[in-house]
This record gives structure tokens, sequence and C-alpha cells, in this order.
């Protein structure tokens, strides 16, 4: 059987949203009432990107930068996010994930992970792998980086640290 690629586009716009439904109702479930999903999306982005500015958590969750602000401030004053000068242009504020926020984070997302992985168990182990190797093409696909340089890592468990 041929599959167009306005069939996979159709399979992806079916999938995503029912996949994302279920892991945002999940990480509600195991978050605190204090922790937004537009705040752990937040904490999600600056664990991938130490760093960052004000302006690239905004862009990331298509919010105003008076909006993104706001929910910084609210992780900031819940002891969640740091701001840092810019070591390079003091005018730059740099964010990145306090001890409690890593924790915050890892917690909720080992939760989530949890669920999917108690999801997928009865598939069978083919199925599983064919799963994880569509993974990884979506990864490669969708990201700027070319597929020569994406190196297919094998990753571990996400792990609370002991």
């Amino acid at each position: 059987m041929k599959i167009s690629s306005n069939d996979c586009a159709v399979e992806l716009l079916e999938v995503v949203p029912l996949m994302m439904r279920v892991i945002r109702s999940e990480v509600r479930a195991h978050s605190t009432p204090e922790l937004s999903m537009p705040q752990y999306r937040a904490l999600a982005f600056l664990g991938r990107n130490e760093g960052a500015m004000l302006g690239d958590v905004a862009g990331f969750l298509t919010l105003t930068l008076s909006a993104a602000s706001k929910l910084v401030d609210g992780l900031v004053n819940a002891d969640l996010v740091a701001r840092a000068s810019d070591p390079r242009d003091r005018r730059k504020i740099a964010l990145k994930l306090t001890v409690s926020g890593e924790i915050k984070f890892n917690t909720v997302r080992q939760a989530a992970a949890d669920f999917l992985a108690e999801r997928v168990a009865p598939l069978p182990p083919e199925d599983r792998a064919c799963i994880v190797e569509a993974m990884r093409v979506l990864q490669r696909t969708f990201s700027d980086v070319p597929e020569t340089a994406q190196p297919l890592v094998k990753r571990a468990p996400y792990r609370l640290p002991s």
C-alpha cells in the first residue's frame, strides 16, 4: 500500500492532538494546583534551554512578552526559575531552573513518562520498536538539524535524582 504525504499528514493531525490531550491531562493530574500547563511548558523549555531569554520563552509559548513576563514572574516567585544577568550583556536577563524547578519539572515529567510507559507496555515489542523509530523520524523531520548531523542517541529513561 502506497501512503501519500497527505495520508501521513492526516494521521499526524489526528494523533498528535490526541496524544497532547492525554499528556496534558496526565501532567495536570500530577502537578500541584499552583503550576499551570503553560508554566509547566515554560519549565520544560527552560530545562532544555538553560540561559534562554524572556523573548525565547514567549516565542515558544506563543505569548506576548508581557504575558510571558507575568508567567515567568510567577515561576520566579515560586522559586522554580531564577533570573541572571548575561555576563556578556548586562541588559539581557537569562533564565534557568532553580533546584526546586528542576525537581518539580522532573517529578511531573517522570509521572507522565510512567503513564505513557504503562499505556504502551501491552503492545508487542515490534510495535514499541516501530513507535520509537517513528518518533526518531519525526524528530529528524521537524528539527532544523540535517539528518546526517542528528545522532540517534539512545536516551536513558527519565529518572528523578536520588
